[in-house]
């Protein structure tokens, strides 16, 4: 049975998000290991063994235990991992911009030139796109409750 599928029912609009989403972002895996994948980490939260929740937080973004990043210079990439609360880097705890400090031997704009992976099978996604995006969620439930204030009025 190792071998064998089963069919599970996804709403239509879930799976043609997730198609365009893994489109999107150019990732080759498919929607069968996705999905998998998200069924494989939810059950092992529910059974106790989840990875520790800890992780390194970057001002307005949170690196969980396990990320990558990486910083190109001189054509050659170095990568630094979160490893529980630390960002760790040749066995030393930095952070993100001392990394960069200690690559480069100057001063660089570490959401700029950083890129971070989440998830060994993630994709490569520029620092300060991650931490756009962290600002822009942080925005989103009072947007949606403006909006829906709006339409009661109207």
């Amino acid at each position: 049975m190792q071998n064998e599928t089963m069919v599970v029912e996804v709403k239509p609009d879930l799976y043609i998000e997730l198609a365009l989403q893994l489109h999107k972002t150019g990732d080759r895996h498919t929607i069968n290991d996705v999905v998998s994948e998200a069924l494989r980490d939810w059950l092992t939260a529910r059974s106790g063994g989840r990875q520790s929740p800890r992780g390194y937080q970057w001002k307005d973004v949170y690196l969980p235990d396990g990320t990558e990043l990486r910083l190109r210079h001189h054509g050659v990439d170095h990568y630094a991992e979160v490893r529980g609360d630390r960002l760790m880097y040749a066995g030393e705890a930095v952070s993100p911009r001392a990394w960069a400090l200690l690559v480069t031997g100057c001063v660089h704009n570490a959401w700029r030139d950083i890129w971070i992976r989440r998830g060994a099978r993630g994709t490569w996604v520029r620092a300060a796109l991650w931490r756009q995006q962290a600002k822009v969620e942080h925005w989103l439930p009072y947007t949606d409750r403006r909006l829906a204030a709006r339409r009661c009025t109207d």
